[in-house]
């Protein structure tokens, strides 16, 4: 009987938007696919050992997760994804994923690093080669097996259009959590968000469940176009959150260090801001506690409801006036103190 390939997977990054992808491909081609275990402390205390202490949290994820598959698989899966889209790119620490890789202290099977590039052709033939020669040379096969995968994740981005409920309950707060897919799937990074706020009572929607065609069609009076595919997929989502009706606020979940999401989420807050839509703006790295988290999340969600029932006319949730004395404003009693955020 001959053995299957083992294929690694690592559980992070842009695992949680293109695993059936990835998994469907390799299954197809007759390989055994391995992922690594959720993310835990031990992951993240790992990767952060192997990696500068420059690059982000979901980055050093990344290197914990490649690190617990070393001993399992025979080759490990990091492609250099540089763009999904045309004229758009993805971040560029993910393009650098597998030379940071090999240059790391880590001990690693062989990769599998084709490139996938589709800012300019939608030819993807050395990609489909390389990524599946370790398995057969047989280019039918291939096609075949990624034309399966193709339909697996149209299957599945379906889906998640189809879980989109809006309008929620009258007695419900709509929460629009604002991220990447790593950091909202991830329930160690993020804390259990999405759980703690389903709890609360909160109807959760999430960028992945507004359809590509409404953020894109709110994107388009911009006078100038995006070109990092994530951050325009975050603020196409907040646009089209904008317009929603009913009760709703907005969190803005991002990772420490990350250059994309400075600029992108300075624009989505401000948006916010101009639209009267409550936000709050959570920064997670290594240190972040989970109290702390719980928190401000309480806060938020009691204030949202606090203004709803009792002070609706005149005490924002977002923060801004929050009091004001002798003609001035702002919480610090000048009006170059005030907030407009739950910081």
């Amino acid at each position: 009987m001959t053995t299957k390939v083992k294929v690694g997977i690592p559980r992070a990054l842009l695992y949680y938007e293109f695993e059936r992808l990835w998994v469907t491909f390799y299954k197809k081609l007759g390989a055994q696919v391995i992922t690594s275990d959720p993310t835990n402390k031990y992951m993240l205390d790992s990767g952060s050992g192997l990696v500068v202490d420059e690059v982000c949290l979901p980055v050093k994820v990344f290197f914990g997760h490649s690190a617990q598959l070393a001993d399992q698989v025979d080759y490990l899966f990091v492609p250099r994804i540089v763009s999904v889209e045309h004229k758009a790119y993805i971040c560029p620490k993910v393009m650098g994923l597998p030379d940071m890789l090999e240059a790391s202290r880590a001990k690693l099977p062989k990769l599998i690093k084709p490139t996938f590039n589709r800012v300019s052709s939608d030819r993807i033939d050395n990609f489909l080669l390389e990524a599946g020669s370790c398995i057969t040379i047989n280019k039918e096969l291939i096609r075949e097996a990624w034309g399966c995968a193709c339909q697996a994740q149209e299957e599945h981005e379906l889906s998640l259009n189809r879980e989109f409920a809006y309008p929620a309950s009258a007695d419900k707060i709509s929460i629009l959590i604002i991220g990447h897919p790593y950091l909202i799937f991830d329930n160690f990074l993020n804390m259990n968000l999405l759980k703690k706020l389903q709890d609360m009572g909160c109807n959760v929607i999430l960028p992945l469940n507004i359809p590509r065609k409404w953020k894109d069609l709110s994107l388009k009076h911009l006078p100038k176009q995006i070109f990092w595919s994530y951050g325009r997929d975050l603020l196409g989502a907040s646009l089209c959150f904008s317009e929603l009706p009913g009760r709703k606020g907005a969190i803005l979940l991002t990772s420490f260090g990350c250059g994309i999401d400075s600029f992108i989420g300075n624009m989505i807050l401000r948006h916010l801001n101009r639209r009267g839509i409550p936000h709050l703006n959570l920064t997670l790295d290594e240190h972040t506690g989970e109290a702390g988290v719980d928190t401000r999340i309480e806060a938020f969600i009691d204030m949202m409801r606090w203004r709803r029932v009792t002070h609706e006319n005149h005490f924002p949730a977002y923060g801004e006036y929050l009091g004001t004395y002798e003609g001035t404003s702002g919480i610090c009693g000048t009006s170059s103190c005030s907030t407009t955020t739950l910081q």
